[in-house]
């Protein structure tokens, strides 16, 4: 088998990947450190975009299996009217600029809302009275674990999420994919370049269980900056209720496609059935089916180590398929473009 080409990688990407084990440390670490001591809210208003906002998907996946509060997510301008004084906004914006989250937050502190922002600096940390900071001279992505775990660290060290973050697993769960899944590691025995030859034509279509939706979402953004390419996601069982019947009628574009889906070990038996029923029907269909199964999680904490694994593991996966492309994954330049035009 021949291996995968080596990365156009002028930034230094990948070793940011490498890196996500130290970050997630020092990330949880900040949070800690910029959490106050028993912090009461009503409720958690989460605001960002891109992979700032994808934190926010990955903590409301893992903790609504113990998280008592209500819990809203904001991916726009528009602050929720149900949000009032008593709730604790959380604003992740990587620069400080986003002009979404600013906007989120304006709201916020003018309802009484107080405001906890995770940033660089910029804008935001001038108008906010705590800001967790966030390591410089990264894109968003790449420094993604210290955003999430700076997250992770605050919501414990404030005493506002009561299950402990099990740091010290997380951390051996990506260096064990590290291992398993670096470049030193020939595509022969190397899961995430295999896994990236079989997306690197077809467009990839994600099929995430409840668990690891906020996983799909990262995978999904990942593929597009990375490996400017094309990728869907959608969750389990929801789209049997609407995406099934697409795809049972529109035989001429199936082969335009490729099929990922995401679980686990333990899965809800009736989710296994319809996965099942879903393998069955695509691969008479002729679409190639892919299984990435993650261990059994019965907790908080086994949730996370699980997202965490996951994660690295796709991580890897698309800068090899960027590898596969001949794509620089640093390189931004539709969003580069929408932006001058926003200014303009």
């Amino acid at each position: 088998m021949a291996d995968t080409p080596p990365l156009n990688d002028p930034s230094g990407f990948l070793p940011a990947i490498q890196s996500k084990a130290r970050l997630i440390q020092e990330g949880h670490a900040a949070g800690r450190a910029g959490a106050p001591a028993r912090l009461a809210a009503d409720g958690l208003l989460f605001a960002g975009m891109g992979f700032s906002g994808m934190c926010a998907n990955l903590v409301k996946d893992a903790a609504t299996r113990s998280l008592e509060l209500p819990f809203s997510i904001v991916k726009h301008y528009q602050f929720p009217h149900h949000v009032t004084k008593g709730w604790h906004c959380l604003a992740i914006t990587y620069s400080g600029e986003t002009e979404e989250t600013l906007a989120v937050v304006e709201t916020a502190q003018k309802r009484g809302v107080d405001v906890t922002a995770f940033s660089t600096g910029g804008t935001i940390a001038k108008r906010v009275a705590r800001n967790v900071p966030q390591p410089v001279g990264y894109q968003p992505r790449a420094a993604f674990g210290y955003s999430w775990f700076s997250v992770l660290g605050f919501l414990e060290g404030s005493g506002l999420l009561k299950d402990r973050v099990p740091l010290a697993e997380a951390v051996e769960a990506v260096r064990e994919v590290d291992a398993s899944c670096g470049p030193q590691v020939p595509e022969a025995k190397n899961e995430a370049k295999q896994l990236a030859r079989l997306l690197h034509r077809p467009i990839p279509q994600i099929y995430a269980t409840p668990a690891f939706y906020g996983v799909g979402l990262h995978f999904r953004g990942m593929l597009n900056e990375n490996a400017k390419k094309i990728a869907d996601v959608d969750l389990v069982p929801e789209s049997n209720h609407n995406d099934l019947t697409g795809w049972g009628g529109d035989v001429e574009n199936r082969r335009h496609f490729t099929v990922l889906a995401l679980s686990h070990g333990n899965q809800n038996p009736q989710l296994r059935k319809r996965l099942t029923y879903m393998e069955e029907r695509y691969r008479g269909w002729g679409v190639r089916w892919t299984n990435l199964t993650a261990n059994p999680i019965d907790s908080f904490a086994d949730h996370v180590v699980e997202q965490a694994r996951m994660i690295q593991f796709l991580d890897y996966t698309s800068v090899y398929v960027a590898a596969l492309k001949g794509e620089d994954p640093a390189e931004i330049r539709e969003i580069k473009a929408l932006k001058a035009h926003l200014k303009a």
